[in-house]
Order: C-alpha cells, then structure tokens, then sequence
C-alpha cells in the first residue's frame, strides 16, 4: 500500500509531480516498487503488487508519527495527512483535465489497484454531457478506475437531497446527513466516519470543476 507520493518528492528535490522533474522522479520511484514486487512475486510464490490504496486511517496516523520524529516541514508534514496514493494533493489548483493529465502517467504502475478522481461542487445531474467528456477524457487517458465526487447531502427532516450547506432550502432543518466519497469510499457523514485528518483532506478539497471555469 502506497501513500505520500507528493511528501516524498518534496522532501527529495524540493517540488512534487506537478513539476515535469517531479514526475521524472516519481516515475522511477514507481518503476522501482513494480520491479522489486516483481521480484519478490517470482521468489515467494506469493502475489505481490503494488496498491495505490485510499488508506483512509493510514494518512493521518502515518502522519501523527512523522511529526512526532520529524516535526513540521513545509508542504510535508504541515498538515494533519499524507497525500493519498500517487494523487495531486487536494490543495492544488487544476482542472479536472489537468488532474488525469498527471495521476494517469502513473497508474500504470499499479498492479494490484488505483484510482482518479475529480472533485465537483455540485450534481451533475443537470449537465451529463460534461460528465460524459470527463469520463471519455479519463478512459482515452487509460485510467482503469475514475470516479467523480460530489457533494450529495440529504435533509433527514423532509427528504430534500442536493448539496445543502447550513440549513435545508426546503424546510430549513438542520439534521443533514452528508454523504461524501472519500477517496475510494462513500460515507455517510463523513465528519463523523473518519479521523480528524481524513476530515481535513476532505475539507481542504479544490473543486475542480471551479479551477476549470477560472481558467487556472
């Protein structure tokens, strides 16, 4: 299981796989964890493979430890969680194109699961031509698994279901369950069935769909 890609380039060379020499590295670095499960496949008998996985729990404990040894270190350990897998971390400003433009150089590598996604602000359930391109974008791209996140809330009062922020525009009850994909996983209340880092990377989420309308 693979998480801190972004970390690790960063405490490398000073820059993550945005940057063309981050992805060099980052391409090498994956070569070498395919080879040796390779290898160690071969050796054992055993079905080794390289998992980019939505190690939900793992991006905040493994976190939790670093800091404790190794302190705070920009765009490392300044936040509350490791960048999931070999994703673009969720602070970065691209549009969703830009997204599957990177994280598909590399899921290639994996050969025991991964996954892209795009983050929206809202349903697009009104607009399927656009999910259509961003799907057809990410299977010409060869993505074996892409998803697209939405906020999907539900008034538990009166049924009303969309994003809703503070209080329901249908009745105006406040008892919202709100379902978010978390990487792999859908949730119910997603600030309530992870730990506070997880909550975090969620919270701290670019729309990128927002990115792509500014012209970023």
């Amino acid at each position: 299981m693979q998480i801190g890609l972004s970390e690790t380039l960063y405490t490398l060379i000073g820059c993550n796989h945005i940057k063309p020499e981050g992805m060099a590295l980052a391409k090498r670095i994956e070569q070498l964890f395919k080879d040796r499960c390779a290898e160690f496949k071969q050796q054992y008998k055993l079905n080794f493979g390289v998992y980019f996985t939505p190690a939900e729990t793992l991006c905040y404990t493994a976190m939790t430890k670093f800091k404790e040894k190794y302190g705070e270190i920009p765009n490392v350990s300044d936040r509350e969680y490791f960048t999931n897998s070999i994703h673009v971390p969720v602070w970065e400003e691209m549009t969703p194109f830009e997204k599957i433009d990177i994280e598909s150089q590399l899921t290639g590598y994996s050969s025991a699961g991964c996954i892209v996604y795009s983050e929206l602000t809202g349903s697009v359930k009104h607009n399927i031509e656009a999910l259509e391109t961003l799907v057809n974008y990410a299977m010409d791209k060869d993505v074996p698994y892409f998803a697209i996140n939405v906020p999907n809330d539900t008034c538990m009062d009166c049924g009303y279901c969309d994003e809703i922020n503070d209080a329901c525009p249908m009745c105006g009850g406040t008892n919202i369950q709100r379902l978010r994909r978390v990487t792999g996983y859908i949730t119910g209340n997603y600030t309530t069935a992870f730990n506070k880092g997880k909550i975090s990377e969620t919270e701290s989420r670019i729309r990128h769909d927002t990115a792509a309308i500014q012209g970023v």
